[in-house]
């Protein structure tokens, strides 16, 4: 009887899978353990790459989301009707962080003052119309600034630094801008449900708009204004007709509380005429016009609040 030496039949590697699993790698390993078992079928070799591969390229994409909404792109889902119908309840945003420039904390996070918060690699400034993201301004109540780092707004931008915003029969209007601000039908519906003021309120309607209960001021959904927004360099004189609505942001810039009395005003004690403003500010908005709380109710939105604007619904 003549034996044979039984030939050893030498294993073909996939050149891509030696580059990506070395032999002397776990996986390597691994992947030659699976190859040579002689139940490994001419079937079963190329199913094995392909899951290696998928779970490779899953890899790398999963690290590529990572990074993109680590520094670029931030996701939020909406809670709220505020904007609709452009933006559904439950919906999700995508923002992008970089828009107006990336945000860098300087202090704190849970404890941000005015100027802690400063923007990186440029970006441009939000433009008429924009739908924006921007931290809560009013938590604490609607009468003081305050920095909530854990709940955001999504409203649209109405009106500028600079601007001067006006509301007339329900409709947005601000000086020089010539188009469309806001979203119109919801205006419409505004005009015709305020034509009779007292049916408004009944219908749970917020009708009347900050400031509240002075006796110069009258506003409200249907006729407000003409009200200024401040911009970076304005000194805004503080009397009583100013300081119902610019007191609130010039005690967040100096971090320091105004007392009035007599109708003069005092920080730490010493008199208080006016303050150069340190940065823009913006009047927001959201497009379901009767029913949103916003820049009407509780006021401007600080420059150094506004995270990015929103590139996405879904």
């Amino acid at each position: 009887m003549i034996f044979r030496k039984k030939e050893k039949r030498e294993r073909i590697v996939n050149p891509f899978e030696r580059e990506i699993f070395p032999n002397d790698s776990r996986m390597g390993m691994l992947m030659n353990r699976i190859t040579d078992n002689p139940k490994f079928s001419r079937i079963s070799k190329p199913i094995v790459n392909i899951l290696m591969w998928a779970i490779l390229v899953g890899g790398i994409l999963w690290t590529v989301r990572v990074v993109l909404f680590s520094y670029f792109f931030l996701l939020y889902k909406v809670p709220t009707g505020s904007m609709l119908p452009t933006i559904e309840i439950g919906k999700h945003v995508i923002v992008n962080g970089r828009s107006y420039g990336l945000r860098v904390y300087n202090c704190d996070i849970d404890n941000v003052r005015h100027g802690c918060i400063s923007r990186k690699n440029g970006g441009n400034l939000p433009k008429h119309n924009d739908i924006v993201v921007f931290n809560n301004p009013y938590y604490a109540n609607w009468d003081s600034v305050s920095f909530d780092k854990t709940k955001y707004f999504v409203k649209r931008c109405i009106a500028l630094p600079g601007d001067t915003f006006e509301i007339r029969d329900g409709y947005y209007h601000v000086s020089g801008f010539d188009g469309e601000l806001g979203y119109i039908k919801a205006q419409d519906e505004v005009e015709e449900v305020t034509r009779d003021s007292s049916a408004a309120t009944n219908q749970n309607i917020a009708y009347w708009t900050a400031p509240f209960y002075h006796p110069v001021y009258h506003w409200n959904m249907r006729e407000m204004g003409p009200l200024y927004v401040p911009k970076k360099g304005d000194r805004i004189v503080l009397d009583t007709i100013t300081a119902p609505i610019y007191k609130k942001l010039i005690e967040w810039e100096i971090d320091k509380d105004i007392m009035e009395k007599d109708g003069r005003f005092y920080v730490d004690g010493k008199p208080f005429t006016s303050h150069v403003m340190e940065q823009g500010y913006y009047f927001m908005a959201g497009d379901n016009a009767l029913y949103s709380t916003d820049s009407r109710y509780w006021g401007l939105v600080p420059e150094e609040f506004i995270v990015g604007k929103v590139v996405m619904i879904y």
